[in-house]
């Protein structure tokens, strides 16, 4: 099953968050490999999301189809049938057939491989912001340079500003040319732009505390970090 656009934003986000943790020297010595052995991490570190996502996405979608069909043929009163393919084993069956049965006796279970822990959907922005304020505190880090805090807030406004003009082709409702047929086809935006940078503005509205708001920021990427080395994300990210 393949992810939409929208679905794989939480991955991409996960993403980058443990690919920022391989690349670093104190927190690559903290990933927990075990669990993200089917990441294959070398190319986690080395590839970009859009080329990782292709051959790595079915592990964030359950890991079958169900093909168990209910009978709505005469059956005893108060009673489901369903058929069931002689080569499932006994293993897939249990892990199918509630999936058939939802709305009707059983409650959905899920055998999605991994899973975000986010109670409610994620908001993309704010993870990007906070990992990208990380991200250039880290540079500045390794180099051994000093940075006012002030100054990293002006970096990441122009990483964002640079981030919103590049998916802009995706923000509004658009016509394109099928590529298969040669006819125009209506694409619905998938992201509102308000959805993308409704986070950024506010932040760039508390101008007398710019070093407060980038030191919030570096320090929840941090708990983020700290969790996606763990195998969790985005887990407790509050300070």
């Amino acid at each position: 099953m393949k992810l939409t656009f929208r679905e794989q934003q939480p991955v991409r986000l996960w993403f980058l968050y443990l690919q920022t943790c391989l690349r670093d020297e104190v927190l690559s010595k903290k990933v927990n490999r075990n669990f993200y052995k089917d990441w294959h991490l070398n190319s986690v570190k080395t590839q970009k999301f859009n080329t990782w996502i292709k051959s790595h996405q079915h592990l964030f979608t359950k890991e079958f189809e169900s093909k168990i069909k209910l009978y709505q043929g005469k059956r005893t009163p108060n009673s489901l049938l369903v058929e069931i393919p002689l080569d499932y084993t006994v293993q897939k069956i249990q892990r199918d057939i509630g999936k058939v049965v939802k709305g009707k006796i059983a409650q959905k279970q899920t055998n999605q491989r991994f899973q975000i822990t986010a109670k409610q959907n994620l908001k993309i922005a704010p993870f990007d912001y906070f990992l990208y304020a990380w991200q250039t505190k880290r540079k500045y880090d390794v180099r051994k340079k000093k940075i006012k805090l002030e100054d990293i807030w002006h970096i990441v406004d122009r990483h964002i500003r640079a981030r919103q003009s590049r998916v802009k082709s995706w923000l509004k409702d658009r016509e394109v040319i099928d590529k298969k047929t040669g006819r125009k086809k209506f694409i619905k935006g998938t992201i509102k732009r308000r959805e993308l940078s409704r986070f950024h503005n506010e932040e760039r509205g508390v101008v007398k505390a710019k070093a407060i708001v980038i030191s919030k920021n570096i320090k929840k990427a941090q708990s983020l970090l700290e969790n996606v080395c763990k195998g969790v994300f985005p887990g407790d990210y509050s300070i």
